[in-house]
């Protein structure tokens, strides 16, 4: 990083290297897609919002630690989320509105039938959400369109 200009007489000091992180991971999703980001990267990218100031990597970090993908970390339950150092209601509230566009999304390009081949979307969408259930639940998927 380049150093800051030093007051007369005193030497120089060096820019933070997280100093224009935001910005950094902003303009790298922007110009090579969401897959040139990492998990923990996508996730800070989440907590932006809720925590407008502050290095949230420590907190994206430790939810991937408990909870083990992006995926997972979205669908988790708010008890579960609660017990993590570092998150509040605000951020709680942010996971859940990407796990909600996330779903409604999937459940989109089913009924357009785009995406629905050999049930690849249905797992995807149900077995994030479902790894934290306490109730045994049933499910079924029924395709209308005849694949291969």
């Amino acid at each position: 990083m380049p150093a800051k200009t030093p007051a007369p007489g005193h030497p120089p000091v060096e820019t933070p290297h997280y100093h224009g992180h935001r910005k950094r991971l902003r303009e790298r999703l922007r110009s090579a897609g969401a897959d040139a980001l990492s998990d923990y990267e996508l996730l800070e990218m989440v907590l932006f919002a809720a925590q407008p100031r502050g290095d949230v990597k420590p907190l994206a970090k430790s939810l991937l630690r408990q909870f083990g993908s992006f995926a997972e970390v979205v669908h988790a339950p708010e008890p579960l989320l609660r017990q993590i150092d570092g998150i509040g209601e605000v951020s709680i509230s942010q996971l859940k509105v990407v796990a909600a566009a996330a779903t409604r999304i999937a459940k989109g390009q089913c009924r357009s039938g785009r995406d629905c081949r050999h049930g690849t979307t249905s797992s995807t969408i149900a077995a994030p959400a479902w790894r934290f259930r306490t109730r045994s639940s049933f499910a079924s998927c029924f395709s209308t369109r005849r694949t291969g």
